[in-house]
């Protein structure tokens, strides 16, 4: 049985007097990236079934009239802590449609797996950090969000912006740290 067969079985199986209720994407401890369906029983919540990566947000109604490069800052806001993954995905899928992929330097690739992995690494910060401040710890936030102003600084992603936008359809960063070459 297939996932998508297995929710429509769940939703199906709900009682008469259960209610089914969303959680997110508009919820403020969701963040916009996921979304909960819950099945509830008066004030108990029987069960909960997590749609992750729920990230629309009209990105595609903007995109029709937009360019290519046009399009980028979008893909960095619908995700705000690994802003340069979603970018570096929809580049290499626009490189790929123009048939362009094989002429980008392999040192290119390199540069923006590196950049993307530092990010990935300073939004896994960011979600420990905060997980401290959930349970009561505050020094572990303190020391999160100092090792990711770190990684931020030397990949060459702090312009003092939340999002960094660095990757663009030419094969380059528009910023490059010199200690990279």
């Amino acid at each position: 049985m297939t996932a998508l067969e297995q929710y429509h079985k769940k939703i199906a199986e709900a009682a008469t007097q259960d209610m089914i209720l969303n959680m997110g994407p508009q919820h403020p401890s969701t963040h916009g990236v996921l979304r909960l369906e819950l099945i509830t029983d008066g004030e108990i919540v029987k069960e909960v079934i997590p749609h992750a990566g729920y990230l629309h947000r009209c990105f595609e109604k903007h995109a029709e009239n937009l360019t290519y490069q046009q399009t980028i800052p979008f893909t960095d806001r619908m995700d705000y802590l690994a802003s340069m993954n979603n970018s570096h995905v929809w580049v290499m899928g626009v490189e790929r449609m123009l048939g362009i992929d094989k002429d980008i330097p392999k040192r290119v690739e390199y540069i923006r797996v590196l950049v993307c992995e530092l990010n990935r690494i300073a939004s896994h910060l960011i979600s420990i950090g905060t997980y401290g401040i959930d349970i009561g710890a505050f020094t572990p936030f303190l020391w999160c969000f100092r090792d990711r102003e770190h990684i931020i600084g030397y990949a060459g992603m702090g312009f003092g912006l939340t999002h960094a936008v660095q990757l663009y359809l030419d094969w380059r960063p528009i910023f490059r740290p010199s200690c990279w070459f």
